[in-house]
């Protein structure tokens, strides 16, 4: 109980420092440092120990199987709707916010010996999602194409993309480094959770009836319907809900930001990651206990 009020108690410290002088852009700085040491340094250590398995492999397929399940929901639920609401949930229903967020909450919920899955799911899963999916929506709502040039380089030259294939390739990192490599890791999750506290808001003017249906959807219906796939397939009980839960996650922060950026729906795509972030503190811990019941 104590890491989870952990976790509460980093994301309201975020909170707070909005009301500081903090500088605009203190939460992109936090998240640079993630992004170029902390993810890298956790990919090393943590990615070597995966074996490849049919439980991996399943943490990075289930995403990916449920993209197209999603896609068509939304399709269905936004055609009385304007393009932009359309786009705005296109963007940020499948993409959840399963490093900054997933981490942290999963290392509480499960166990440190769950964050080698995390990160098959998040970077073989969320961040190629992004990457690809995520990129020929904002191309195609945007100007009508799909952009590949920026698809590709959106790829290429993401550190811990590039990470997670040398630790594949490489393996156990070097014992006279690895105590350096555990302490820069140990700084993802309180950096991570300030972060995402300090870019917490909530707008008013949106559906909240879409907005509700679009909730029930990222966070309750998507994980039941992976459970329903992976419980078939027999796999590691800790794979398995290192799925579900990543499944679960609240919309990714970057990808409510892009939405915002693009233009699509501003006001509900940042409704979609606030609120999403508030209501899986008590969802995920649910899902979790479903599970373990179950099991």
């Amino acid at each position: 109980m104590e890491p989870f009020i952990f976790v509460i108690v980093l994301l309201f410290i975020g909170i707070l420092l909005q009301k500081t002088d903090a500088p605009v852009d203190f939460s992109k700085s936090l998240n640079v440092f993630i992004i170029y040491v902390s993810l890298p340094a956790t990919v090393l250590i943590q990615v070597p120990k995966i074996v490849l398995n049919m439980s991996a492999l399943s943490t990075i397929i289930i995403p990916w199987l449920l993209l197209p399940i999603t896609f068509y929901i939304v399709i269905l639920m936004t055609k009385n709707y304007p393009t932009d609401v359309r786009a705005a949930l296109l963007l940020v229903l499948p993409l959840g916010n399963t490093s900054f967020i997933g981490i942290p909450i999963i290392k509480t919920l499960i166990g440190p010996d769950a964050i080698g899955y995390v990160l098959m799911y998040d970077q073989f899963g969320t961040f190629l999602m992004l990457a690809l999916y995520g990129s020929a929506v904002i191309s195609y709502y945007e100007i009508g194409k799909v952009h590949k040039r920026l698809i590709l380089k959106k790829l290429l030259f993401f550190p811990p993309f590039f990470f997670l294939v040398f630790a594949l390739f490489f393996g156990k990192m070097p014992l006279s480094i690895s105590p350096y490599l555990e302490t820069l890791a140990s700084t993802l999750v309180p950096i991570a959770l300030v972060s995402v506290g300090y870019s917490l808001h909530l707008r008013s003017e949106i559906d909240y009836s879409l907005l509700s249906k679009a909730l029930v959807l990222k966070l309750i219906v998507m994980p039941f319907i992976a459970f329903g796939i992976l419980f078939k397939l027999g796999i590691d009980p800790i794979a398995m809900q290192v799925s579900v839960l990543e499944s679960g996650m609240p919309s990714m922060i970057t990808a409510g930001a892009l939405a915002i950026a693009s233009g699509f729906a501003p006001a509900l795509s940042a409704a979609m990651v606030g609120y999403g972030i508030i209501i899986c503190l008590v969802t995920l811990p649910l899902i979790v206990y479903a599970m373990q019941s179950f099991l």
